[in-house]
């Protein structure tokens, strides 16, 4: 008799786990998750390439470490390392600190970027030879939906995930002294082709909110598009941007050898 009831039981156990719903990608803190990305960095124009990319996500306790680094054929380099604490609920990740260093090709610094959200100071540093650092500082209250870079694709991929209908959020930027700003990004509801990369992808704009000011100072600031792949879970696969903030156009494209990337065409926007 108790063997029967043990086994009812165990049996009972059983079909409870079995209804439990798979853990997947767009499930809570997990929909935030990227992989580690190579990435090839061209001229938009010419299609010449100018460098290559590496971005890598450390998982730590309670939290995930970016670090991407871009060296450019001429020398050029840049690393930027961010923090960034998981939540409960499967809320994003906030945004703790972030640095981004630029060196010149002889390994000289250019500039640096960098924001504390506890003490919620930001920093913008320029370096001009033998003159010393221009050092531009404020202090503010800063926004938990504030991302930059590599935290932002984070963003963007987990709302994509979750088939999120408008996606906002602020932004940390130096031009040249530091700010922070609104950005709206709307997913578009079609597929979208993109030269660069094979398949139905989904291309996203990201668009700076300057408000009643945005009629002066939106056409200093350039526009970034994002390409993310639907039948890899939205992950990123390249982007148009502009470096320093001075129209310098750049893309990025996800490295050959991952997923099959085709190299870039003269069609590619």
């Amino acid at each position: 008799m108790w063997k029967f009831i043990a086994a009812t039981i165990l049996l009972f156990i059983i079909s409870l786990l079995c209804l439990k719903p798979v853990a997947s990608a767009a499930d809570g803190a997990a929909a935030f998750d990227l992989a580690n990305t190579d990435v090839t960095i061209l001229n938009p124009d010419s299609k010449q390439v100018l460098g290559h990319g590496h971005y890598k996500v450390t998982h730590l306790d309670g939290a995930m470490l970016f670090e991407g680094e871009n060296r450019f054929l001429d020398g050029e380099y840049d690393h930027e390392v961010q923090r960034v604490e998981r939540t409960a609920y499967g809320a994003p990740p906030i945004l703790i600190d972030y640095q981004h260093s630029f060196f010149n090709a002889d390994g000289s610094p250019e500039s640096l970027d960098a924001l504390d959200s506890k003490t919620g100071t930001l920093a913008c540093t320029h370096y001009h030879g033998t003159e010393g650092p221009d050092i531009r500082q404020s202090k503010v209250v800063v926004p938990p939906d504030t991302y930059v870079g590599s935290t932002q694709l984070m963003l963007l991929v987990g709302r994509l995930r979750e088939r999120a209908p408008a996606i906002s959020m602020h932004t940390f930027i130096c031009l040249p002294g530091p700010h922070i700003i609104a950005m709206k990004i709307t997913p578009p509801t079609t597929a979208a082709k993109w030269a660069a990369y094979p398949g139905n992808l989904i291309e996203v704009e990201m668009v700076p909110d300057f408000g009643w000011l945005g009629a002066l100072a939106g056409p200093f600031v350039p526009k970034s598009y994002g390409w993310f792949d639907p039948g890899d879970d939205f992950n990123y696969v390249g982007g148009l941007f502009d470096r320093f903030y001075t129209h310098h156009h750049l893309m990025m494209v996800r490295a050959p050898s991952d997923h099959g990337v085709v190299q870039p065409s003269s069609a590619a926007r």
